[in-house]
């Protein structure tokens, strides 16, 4: 290869040179051209004056919004932090969101927000262009009308919508609002009234709509000797954000106690900040209660208290032992697997009991509470057979007396722990009534299984599912309930 023509001499490399770099220049202008074009549409579209600049962090706000609390559904606290809580804890479970429609359409309203700011945040980038304000605006409408639907749908539902709601609705107003102060033509001026007024309106008939009405359920009584509760209570969890704060709990817990009136109430996964509530706001009640340890921090120690009405009991005798190979000392259940390793139980497992004299009758009875592991099968078959052991110790040392067992046995009744205890104790569970006990705060569907027990040596009925939800959670289980005749 030679640089020059053999015929002409011409070098190759600058052939028409000046032509090339002419139609390169040419190009180039308009690239760039495009570019400044796009940029200083960007300028006029979110920075061209003060109103467009508080136009564009407007743009912006619904997201933030959308953390405080949009609506009480579900019977809890609604927003966008909540929803990703809920997803991180216990994944996304559509059948449990359709149980409950007020919740569904919580849900759903603040998918489509997140959404469709997203889609105005991007149209407003192209304000100044061609159609800008009517595209602006018509984003703005679906905005509104579909967050506004939505949230009636949630009252109409038994929801009730909260005020990070109606920021929503103002700063959807306020967009209506800017679009026309930074439209230089004055053509939007109806259609941005027309918008205002239609968020006025939605949120007049979200207020409007019926809201939810919170009573405590009054429980019947009978004739039967002894009415007892079991409850896991999950005092170390709950937000203020869901509406599930702890000490707002424990004094929903005192307010169905007081409405059933149990002589006998187990409590699982309680600690002392209840424990101390809980004798101010029922006087009526000694609580029994030992930590069981191995628990990271003092709100987190989880005890079995035992609870009984003074007016009915007299104690004899109390005490605590651990569901491991050395019950009388802080311990917790160890095994070897199959495959030679060691292996342990999730945490400290406990039982405490209380026997107790009725002042009518002296007649005497053990009231035995646990709570089994939730980690180990090998560990809850070991707990219980401690339980029975000691059981039968006591009886022995108190001239056979009745007995009462309650618990979370972390198992359903096919399971080989609650087989077990059914094999010597009357499972309480009314196979009509029963339902799942956990529930997750109504995040996940739990099957239709109870987990949470009352056994005895007498016989119960009145079997009660505690799931009154009209003034928030309790727990994420529900307590149970059951008269027995001893």
């Amino acid at each position: 290869m030679k640089p020059n023509c053999p015929h002409c001499n011409v070098n190759l490399l600058y052939y028409q040179m000046d032509s090339r770099l002419e139609q390169d220049a040419q190009r180039a202008e308009k690239e760039v051209n495009a570019v400044n074009r796009f940029l200083n549409m960007l300028k006029e579209s979110s920075i061209a004056s003060p109103l467009h600049i508080i136009r564009l962090v407007v743009f912006f706000l619904p997201l933030a919004s959308m953390c405080l609390p949009m609506f009480w559904a579900g019977h809890k606290n609604v927003s966008l932090i909540t929803l990703i809580m809920s997803i991180v804890n216990y994944g996304l479970d559509f059948n449990a969101m359709l149980g409950d429609l007020s919740y569904f359409f919580a849900v759903l309203s603040i998918v489509c927000v997140v959404v469709f700011s997203l889609v105005v945040i991007i149209g407003s980038l192209f304000s100044a262009g061609k159609n800008g304000y009517k595209r602006n605006v018509a984003f703005s409408v679906v905005n509104t009308v579909i967050l506004g639907v939505l949230g009636i749908l949630v009252c109409a539902n038994g929801g009730m919508a909260m005020w990070g709601f109606y920021l929503t609705l103002f700063l959807y107003g306020l967009d209506f609002v800017l679009h026309f102060l930074c439209e230089k033509d004055s053509k939007g001026k109806i259609s941005t009234v027309v918008c205002v007024l239609l968020c006025v309106a939605i949120a007049v008939a979200s207020m409007a709509m019926p809201k939810p009405v919170k009573t405590i359920t009054d429980y019947a009584g009978d004739d039967s000797d002894v009415r007892v509760v079991s409850f896991n209570v999950a005092s170390a969890f709950g937000t203020k954000l869901e509406d599930t704060d702890s000490m707002q709990r424990c004094k929903r817990f005192g307010d169905e106690m007081r409405m059933s009136m149990p002589d006998l109430i187990g409590t699982q996964e309680i600690n002392s900040l209840w424990v101390a509530e809980l004798k101010k706001t029922l006087p009526e009640y000694q609580i029994y209660a030992v930590a069981r340890g191995g628990d990271s921090s003092e709100e987190k120690s989880e005890m079995n208290a035992v609870m009984w009405n003074t007016l009915e009991y007299t104690i004899v005798d109390e005490g605590t032992f651990w569901l491991s190979q050395t019950p009388d000392v802080e311990s917790k259940y160890t095994y070897i697997d199959e495959n030679g390793e060691e292996k342990s139980a999730g945490c400290n497992r406990i039982c405490s009991y209380v026997v107790l004299d009725e002042i009518k009758t002296d007649r005497r009875l053990l009231f035995m509470n646990t709570h089994l592991d939730n980690s180990s099968e090998q560990a809850r078959i070991f707990g219980v057979g401690v339980i029975l052991e000691k059981m039968s110790e006591l009886r022995s040392n108190y001239g056979n007396i009745p007995v009462i067992l309650t618990g979370d046995f972390n198992e359903v009744e096919q399971d080989e722990a609650v087989k077990t205890v059914s094999s010597l104790l009357n499972n309480t569970t009314d196979p009509s009534k029963k339902k799942a006990t956990y529930q997750s705060w109504g995040y996940r569907i739990n099957s239709d299984e109870p987990i949470d027990y009352i056994f005895t040596t007498g016989n119960g009925k009145n079997y009660t599912v505690i799931d009154n939800l009209s003034n928030g959670y309790i727990s994420d289980h529900f307590g149970i309930m059951t008269d027995i005749k001893l």
